[in-house]
């Protein structure tokens, strides 16, 4: 089993400190980071604020006479302080997944080493797991490093601590993120393996970035109708739930079309789970988290069925030592 494993081991370690040589994916790392931490800090400060407001309305109540028991609290939520982290994460950390699986081949093309590699002693597998495990390594430590650093800020900006519970969710959304951006290092990967020409690989990748990521979700938020007004057409209007599954019936086949786009895109199931668990969305804020998990198990399937089919599109194809020196 060593013998299997320690080639694997090897190759893995030897990517992991290429990459930390990478300037340029540290520096996307980084700057992944900072906005994230930007846009945390304005919702914090925005519901510190919503925060004093309700603590200065209840002191004047009660110097009024008001009894401090009848006055109700609000839920504030400190976990929907990280829908702008979520979606920095969205598209930066796919790009983030492209460039480095693009790298870890790439890096070999560049210096014509991959097809050399390939006729050692050493399984084409074993090659592949090896990049397939640096690139994890490399993602899950960054994700690590980002949710480790959001969960900080939202205690210490917004004053509210994090029950476990709330840690809890973070990983979930954290283990999410880490499949999600693996299917992209994944995309990255196939294509700067396969294409004839490297620049070509790294212009279909990003093709598919900019197709799946941004145009897919945006359009599918564009054509909801109840996104045209904010907070929903349904709940400005008061329609209870069964009413509005009658009303989209008559528009089964629009709705169709219009779900249709939005899940061929893994960023729409990353976020619709993401803003679910962490009750970004009000539908889900201050609900149970088995019921949660229960209902957006589907999309957590799909994300792990996106990056099982690029594995497999990655594995099943046999490398050619001729065809993988640098053009």
């Amino acid at each position: 089993m060593r013998n299997l494993i320690q080639p694997v081991l090897t190759i893995a370690g030897k990517d992991i400190r290429d990459a930390l040589k990478d300037r340029f994916i540290i520096l996307m790392t980084a700057f992944l980071l900072l906005a994230s931490l930007v846009a945390l800090a304005v919702a914090a400060i925005a519901l510190k604020v919503d925060v004093a407001t309700y603590a200065e309305a209840k002191a004047g109540l009660i110097a009024l006479g008001k009894d401090a028991s009848t006055i109700p609290d609000p839920a504030f939520y400190p976990l929907k302080l990280l829908r702008g982290f979520v979606e920095h994460v969205e598209i930066i950390g796919a790009i983030i997944g492209i460039l480095i699986g693009y790298r870890a081949a790439a890096s070999e093309r560049g210096r014509q080493t991959l097809a050399l590699i390939v006729t050692r002693p050493i399984s084409q597998w074993q090659f592949l797991a090896g990049k397939v495990l640096a690139g994890t390594a490399i993602i899950s430590s960054g994700l690590i490093l980002a949710f480790v650093i959001a969960g900080i800020a939202v205690i210490a900006i917004s004053g509210i601590v994090l029950n476990p519970e709330d840690i809890g969710r973070l990983a979930i959304v954290m283990s999410a993120a880490g499949l999600y951006a693996l299917a992209f290092f994944l995309l990255g990967f196939v294509t700067a393996l396969w294409a004839k020409k490297l620049p070509n690989a790294l212009l279909l990748a990003f093709t598919v970035w900019l197709s799946f990521v941004l145009i897919a979700p945006q359009i599918g938020d564009t054509l909801d109708p109840d996104n045209q007004v904010a907070g929903g057409v349904f709940k400005q209007l008061q329609i209870a739930k069964p009413q509005q599954v009658e009303i989209l019936q008559s528009f089964s086949t629009y709705e169709t079309i219009r779900n249709g786009i939005e899940v061929a895109s893994p960023t729409k199931h990353f976020e619709r789970l993401s803003f679910a668990v962490l009750g970004i969305k009000d539908t889900y804020a201050g609900q149970p988290l088995m019921p949660i998990l229960a209902e957006k198990a589907s999309d957590l399937v799909w994300l792990l069925a996106i990056a099982l089919a690029l594995g497999l599109l990655l594995f099943a194809r046999r490398l050619d030592p001729n065809r993988l020196s640098k053009e």
